[in-house]
């Protein structure tokens, strides 16, 4: 499955206050992967594929039985008691998120990134042209965070949180093109436009993954 995020707004370089900015970047992506799971034919069929069945020795025993989804615009039911949602959102210090890209479901992705900047062509490790710290704390917006980083940055927009991963371990390769930001008649020295395109990847075919294997 392929989608693209697009992140515009400020992005400073160095360590100091990566947590805020990544949270503002992670609620930025909110509404663009909430639109993900609520209008993608294959979000919503994950989200009523994703039920699988508790057994008494706490393994997962797939669903196998039942039509498929007859129309991506009907809503999962309440999940039954005999069964675990392996989309359900991630409780972290009173918040919830959302993210696609998790273990449950044996996922991981590759990111490909156009990073537009208002630096010189080739100023790519001084200043404001710190490419690497600018990344981590990019990547940092696209994941969960952990307990540290909700206390440290902006309450969700979201509830729960709509991200793309829930560890960023997940990411399984990337690759980086820079340019230069063109078209601002206000320059803020830190803005950028990063364009992600984002291809999920199935690690292991099960029931409630197959759907990720098309789109």
């Amino acid at each position: 499955m392929q989608f693209t995020l697009i992140y515009d707004g400020p992005l400073p370089p160095g360590p100091k206050k990566r947590a805020l900015y990544a949270s503002k970047i992670r609620n930025v992506l909110h509404f663009q992967m909430r639109d993900l799971w609520d209008n993608h034919v294959i979000m919503r069929q994950l989200a009523h594929e994703a039920r699988v069945y508790k057994t008494w020795m706490g393994d997962l025993a797939l669903e196998q039985s039942g039509p498929r989804l007859p129309d991506y615009n009907t809503p999962p039911p309440p999940v039954p008691d005999h069964k675990i949602d392996l989309c359900a959102p991630i409780t972290l210090a009173g918040f919830s998120f959302l993210p696609i890209v998790r273990r449950s479901l044996y996922l991981s992705c590759a990111i490909d990134i156009a990073f537009l900047r208002h630096e010189e062509p080739g100023r790519l490790f001084e200043n404001g042209g710190d490419i690497d710290n600018r990344l981590k704390c990019f990547f940092d917006g696209l994941t969960m965070p952990n307990v540290e980083q909700v206390r440290s940055g902006e309450d969700p927009e979201g509830d729960p949180l709509c991200c793309l991963l829930e560890d960023d371990k997940l990411i399984s390769d990337f690759s980086v093109k820079s340019g230069r930001l063109l078209g601002r008649t206000e320059k803020n020295q830190y803005d950028v436009r990063i364009q992600a395109n984002i291809t999920i990847k199935v690690l292991r075919v099960f029931a409630a993954n197959q759907s990720l294997m098309g789109g």
